[in-house]
């Protein structure tokens, strides 16, 4: 018993020692809390953009439209000359329903028999149905305050999908797809430095003739390994067993991932430098990790966060490519529409290399000192 005590204590007052670890254990916790506080406590309102095409133009669509815009309400009004433009934007899903006012609607109105054209888009049934009741209310109680009348304008809603119906699974698989490029890549390479050094080996490495940047790039490429084997399990599991309606084109996901996992692989590198103990920087790459994933978009939309926390994502490599997989996966992205992610995963990957490189190069000139 005394001897379990013994060696509780020591392991005890070793973590005290190291004052790195004692922040990351306390950091965690705090920062999750604020994390959830700041996104899960809070009312998300619904909202949604509407396109209105008025091929009436005599302004009895107008009241209509302006209850629409209510600054109250869930909906934004984008005005459009014609049909053609308006279902352009739909499809690019800049907008969620498109609202066609017929030529005549205020004639219409007077005989109690109008009629205007809804065309949803689909592509996420929830979203659709909240937008197709929202505006027959809107529409309808503007009927009724106008012409004290208890029928409402016939809508007619035209539904127009826009590549596949999205589910639960389908717009997880995404997110899961980019867990390895935080966790796999950037907590393996963490322990590339550290552990070597608290072992001993390093100093025999370094008693080689081997250049120091060949180990520091050996590292990466074994990090590299590890989670490209994470990615084929995830990939494989999700297609056999989740079984999404997704598109797997495989020759754009792969620059996607590659280049996600060096930021990753970056990242790992110099939290490795940095670290003074391997506990310490094993902490410090895991609660990293978790934080980071609620600012990429993994498992939620970016616009779900709030707006300061989505500036920050924007600065975070992994947002690009969350958004990335997504894009390519569900909306059907083609080569030309990848081109800005990917340059923004590239160039973010060679200035966090450049960073590693640099504090690995000090940190390899103050052991020789």
């Amino acid at each position: 018993m005394n001897s379990i005590i013994g060696i509780a204590v020591k392991d005890i007052k070793t973590f005290f020692r190291e004052r790195g670890t004692i922040f990351w254990t306390i950091a965690f916790p705090i920062l999750i809390l604020l994390l959830f506080t700041a996104i899960f406590g809070r009312n998300i309102p619904f909202s949604a953009n509407i396109g209105v095409v008025d091929n009436d133009g005599t302004g009895a669509a107008l009241p209509i439209i302006t209850g629409l815009n209510s600054t109250s309400g869930p909906f934004a009004v984008r005005s459009f000359a014609n049909e053609t433009e308006a279902l352009r934007e739909l499809n690019a899903t800049n907008i969620r329903a498109v609202l066609i006012f017929p030529a005549h609607f205020g004639q219409s109105l007077f005989f109690k028999n109008a009629t205007l054209q809804l065309v949803v888009d689909k592509t996420n049934p929830d979203v659709a149905g909240l937008v197709n009741s929202g505006v027959r209310s809107v529409v309808s109680e503007y009927y009724k305050l106008a012409f004290n009348y208890s029928d409402p304008i016939t809508v007619v809603t035209e539904a127009a999908r826009v590549g596949q119906e999205v589910g639960y699974k389908e717009n997880i698989v995404p997110g899961m797809l980019t867990y390895p490029l935080l966790f796999s890549s950037m907590v393996v390479s963490t322990g590339a430095i550290v552990f070597e050094r608290e072992k001993g080996t390093l100093k025999k490495i370094r008693a080689s003739p081997i250049p120091p940047i060949n180990m520091l790039v050996g590292k990466a490429l074994a990090a590299l390994f590890q989670t490209t084997i994470s990615i084929v399990i995830m990939s494989v599991l999700a297609f056999f067993v989740l079984s999404p309606n997704l598109n797997w084109n495989i020759p754009l996901l792969i620059p996607i991932l590659f280049f996600g996992s060096i930021n990753g692989i970056a990242l790992g590198l110099i939290i490795s430098c940095i670290g003074r103990a391997p506990q310490e920087a094993s902490n410090a790459a895991t609660t990293i990790a978790i934080v980071l994933q609620f600012f990429t978009g993994m498992y939620f939309p970016i616009d779900f966060l709030p707006t300061y926390m989505q500036q920050i994502g924007r600065f975070i490599p992994m947002t690009y490519a969350a958004q990335a997989m997504r894009d390519i996966m569900i909306r059907n992205a083609t080569l030309g529409d990848l081109l800005l992610p990917i340059g923004t995963l590239a160039g973010a990957a060679a200035l966090l290399l450049v960073i590693g490189i640099i504090l690995y190069n000090r940190w390899v000139q103050r052991e020789r000192d």
